[in-house]
């Protein structure tokens, strides 16, 4: 365990910014650019060079706006670690827990930009196999950054298509990754699951014991987010259920599948939600209206995409202010 103002090489450690399964992760300082990074420390530091290099060789090909970037790979004192960006803000893990059920625009945004990040990563045949709010940071701007391809598995399609081993974290974890047989399919599932935890606050099954989880997989049907939450809008619902199909087959086919459905929700409620003062003309486009006015005119909460009263401020179905 590092210390603050410890050093390693040009680095110097500011804080601690948490612990996982496979190692610590440190706020440090480059001395030589003033730059702040991210140093994840490997528990293991005993195991052969070729095993630590796993995840960094995985990572140096993942060049994406939401992923966080691998800056380079070093050993000093004796001790193994990666330089990593530093995204300032927090994990969706804590958002969620600060602000319960986040807003459904919100989610979606979240969703997109992880989305795109895991279509990335399977276009280079990377199964991340283990994505969960804890593992998505969400910096200051709000942009969602995947983290965290300790468990990451590559997938070759000719030889063994789905990786053989029970790694994740078992409430994001899909019916198959429970068997052993974990596909890309799978992390369209955790994708599903915390889209699901974004809207509700909760995840659907949680238990102690693993294998309480599985079998509620396969033996209770899921409740749609929606029925838990009157605020998130149907269609997100459905988009949120099909990808926690139980079977492959009903299931979003890829993560570019999912990215499209989440672009269409997204271009769906910005249709739905035209500016104060257009309306649509006889031609078909939009355009301004003098005679338009806002007392008038139909309009959808941003929040929970429901038609708001005339001249209300805040809406009377989720409480938000428009």
């Amino acid at each position: 365990m590092l210390s603050k103002d410890q050093t390693l090489g040009k680095y110097q450690i500011l804080d601690r910014l948490g612990s996982g399964g496979f190692g610590a992760v440190y706020l440090a300082m480059d001395t030589w650019v003033n730059r702040k990074v991210a140093l994840k420390v490997p528990h293991q530091q005993q195991d052969e060079i070729v095993d630590l290099l796993k995840e960094p060789r995985i990572m140096a090909g993942l060049k994406h706006p939401n992923i966080v970037e691998l800056i380079t790979v070093e050993r000093k004192n004796g001790i193994f670690f990666m330089v990593l960006e530093y995204v300032e803000g927090e994990g969706l893990d804590r958002l969620i827990r600060r602000e319960r059920a986040l807003p459904p625009t919100r989610a979606l945004e979240i969703g997109l930009d992880v989305c795109s990040a895991i279509a990335f990563a399977h276009g280079h045949q990377i199964l991340h196999r283990d994505l969960r709010p804890a593992n998505i940071l969400v910096n200051k701007d709000g942009v969602a950054k995947v983290t965290d391809f300790g468990t990451s598995r590559v997938l070759e399609m000719q030889h063994v298509p789905y990786a053989p081993t029970r790694i994740g974290s078992p409430p994001y974890m899909a019916p198959e990754h429970f068997r052993g047989r974990a596909v890309f399919q799978s992390d369209l599932w955790s994708l599903g699951i915390t889209l699901y935890e974004m809207l509700t606050g909760t995840v659907p099954f949680y238990d102690a014991d693993p294998l309480k989880i599985a079998q509620a997989l396969t033996s209770q049907q899921i409740v749609a987010p929606h029925l838990r939450n009157p605020v998130v809008p149907k269609a997100f619902s459905e988009v949120v259920m099909k990808a926690l199909a139980v079977n492959l087959g009903e299931r979003f086919l890829s993560a570019q599948a999912l990215l499209e459905a989440l672009r269409r929700l997204k271009d769906s409620v910005a249709r739905e939600t035209r500016p104060l003062g257009t309306a649509v003309l006889s031609t078909g486009m939009s355009g301004p209206h003098p005679t338009l006015r806002a007392a008038t005119q139909s309009r959808l909460c941003r929040f929970c995409y429901r038609q708001l009263p005339r001249m209300a401020m805040v809406c009377p179905n989720c409480g938000e202010k428009n």
